[in-house]
Parts: structure tokens; sequence; C-alpha cells
């Protein structure tokens, strides 16, 4: 495992640089519309949404196809339930659509597939979301696995750069998930849980940089196709690899789905510098899942998250992060806007109020 001096080398010493001066913005909520770019909300839940409105918040519901192998799933009704969630929420939400991909081998594949992404845009979805399954669970006849950038699916993301629409991709894992699954491992208590993401010691699958290859060569490819990297594009544990792929691709950013708590235990300075660097780059996002709760308790528990989020990159209060101390990082209001809303608003059009 590398060391923690080891991991902050990686990261060029450019990023080290930050104003001494530059005044926090409080604790308070800022006086503007903030936008969580990542959440699975899926059906009506107008407490949930009084609340976000109350707030100040919109947010994108993102349509996840997590199958792989035979099993069944009911994709029609996850899209219908949230549209629905989107038209009832008085504007506060957005969504995006997504599509199965176990066919892809299939005649007229992506025609059809093309033509079900086009009736979600007219039904007003304003990006699509492809997940993990891609790269690291569906495989062909052969036993290969499929690739984001296998040629299947290449007319689907010349359709999506075609609409004007965003990809949303979360594509890999965190690196926990090539290493040997003990108590050094930073994702144990999740590969612990769910083995089938667990790819250490599986010689017949792609690497996770192979994965990521296979993504960049997507954004080479279409370099005027909007991509959101879901959990900071899968680069949460090396900031400096992340640098290096947005320096790489003008037409990538990433969003800070579930891990906050990376820059949360990196080096404080590290962590504000590179928020400071890639500020048009970084949108504010959670991973919250409403599942069976009533809204009223996914309310109280979707402002729970974002007051802790907002205290953690706002102010400089010492806190507890996922059961570790840290400090907030205290960026600077305008940085504050672009990561909380005008980032979503460039990157998403056709989220926010």
């Amino acid at each position: 495992m590398p060391t923690r001096r080891h991991v902050l080398g990686l990261i060029p010493a450019a990023f080290l640089r930050w104003d001494a001066t530059a005044s926090a913005a409080g604790g308070e909520p800022g006086d503007f519309e903030r936008i969580d770019a990542h959440t699975h909300i899926h059906r009506p839940a107008p407490a949930l949404f009084a609340s976000l409105e109350e707030g100040k918040w919109s947010g994108l519901d993102l349509v996840v196809c997590p199958t792989s192998g035979d099993e069944a799933i009911d994709l029609e009704s996850r899209l219908r339930s949230t549209l629905e969630a989107a038209r009832s929420s008085g504007g506060r939400l957005a969504w995006a659509s997504t599509f199965d991909a176990r066919g892809f081998e299939d005649p007229g594949f992506a025609d059809r597939t093309i033509a079900r992404l086009k009736q979600s845009f007219d039904d007003g979805a304003i990006g699509v979301k492809v997940w993990k399954n891609i790269g690291m669970a569906i495989r062909g006849k052969s036993g290969a696995f499929l690739l984001p950038d296998d040629p299947a699916l290449l007319p689907i993301h010349e359709a999506i750069r075609r609409a004007g629409k965003t990809l949303i991709a979360h594509l890999a894992e965190p690196d926990g998930a090539w290493l040997p699954l003990d108590d050094r491992n930073p994702e144990f208590p999740y590969y612990s849980k769910n083995p089938r993401w667990h790819m250490f010691g599986r010689a017949d699958a792609p690497s996770k940089a192979q994965i990521l290859a296979a993504r960049d060569r997507v954004l080479a490819r279409y370099p005027d196709l909007r991509v959101v990297g879901c959990h900071l594009g899968s680069d949460e544990d090396d900031l400096g690899r992340l640098a290096r792929r947005l320096d790489a691709y003008p037409n990538f950013a990433v969003d800070t789905a579930a891990r906050i708590r990376y820059f949360a235990r990196t080096d404080r300075d590290r962590a504000r510098a590179f928020l400071d660097r890639y500020q048009d780059r970084i949108l504010y996002a959670t991973d919250y899942a409403l599942g069976e709760n009533s809204p009223e308790v996914g309310a109280r528990g979707m402002k729970a998250m974002h007051d802790l989020d907002w205290r953690f990159f706002a102010t400089a209060d010492p806190l507890e992060y996922e059961g570790r101390p840290t400090r907030g990082l205290a960026l600077t209001e305008p940085i504050l806007r672009k990561v909380f809303r005008e980032n979503a608003r460039r990157w998403l059009p056709g989220v926010g109020v």
C-alpha cells in the first residue's frame, strides 16, 4: 500500500499553492440555489421535494441498469417511475435515462437502444447513465468483458453526443476493488459485503487501468461529448491521476458522489488546491438513495447529508466525516458556487431551478 507521503508526492507541486487570505463562505447555507448532481429517488416523494425547495436544493435522479447475467429487470418500470418523480417534483428533480447493455451482441441492439433513449429525451431526460457492470460484469459470448469503447456501444455514444445530452459514467471502482480484502483495504466494509465487485485475483477480468483507458478512448473519440465521471471518475484514490485526465480531456468532469470522504482523509491543503485548480470540473453530488424509506424519513436523511457536506466544503470547522476526524476546507464563495451549482448547470444542461 502506498504511504500518505507517497500519495502526496504524486500530485504536482503547483497544486499546493493556495491563497492563505481567501475567506471562507461560512457555515450558513449560501444564498443561491444548489444542486445535488447524483441521486436515486425514482418515485414521487412530496415531503422530500418540499424539503429540497425549502433548503434551495435541486437534484438529478439517475436510473441505473445493474444487470449482468440473465437476471430479470423491469427497466421500463424504473424509467416510468423516475419520469413520474421528476414531473411531480415541481422542477426540483431532473432525470437521466439508461439502457440494458447485456444484449450488445444481438442484431439491432444499437438501433433499439438509440430509439428508446430518444423516447427518454423526448420525455425530458437530460443524460444517460452507464454503470460499472460495463467493464466489470457483462460478458459476450466469447467470455470477454464488455468495455466502454466496444464497437457495439459507439453508435450509442454518438447518438448521445448528437442529441446534446450528457453521458454520466460510473465505470470501474476505487482501487480497493483490486486490492486484497483485509483491514488495510480502505474499501473493506463495502467489498466484504459485496464480493461480486471485488476483482482482486480475477485474472480473467480487465484491470482498472484497462477499463478507464477504454473510457478515455471514448473521451478522445468524441471530444464534444460531455462526460461526467461519477465518484471522482473512479480516480478517487489518486488526485494526481485524476488531474492528468482532466488536463487531457476538456470534455470530462467528475462528481463527488459518495467520495467526499476521500477529500476528508487526504492532506487538507492539497485537497483545497486541487479543488481550486479544477473548480470548473467538479460537481457536488451525494449518491443519495431514497430506497424504501418514507419521503419524510428520506427528507431528513438527505438534509443531513447536504448539511454535513456544506459544512465540510464551506467552513474551517473541525468535524467528523464517516467516522474520521477532519477539518472543513473553507473554500471561497466563488468556488462553492461553481461546485454546488454552476458546474452542474454547465455539464448537465436542464438540471436545477
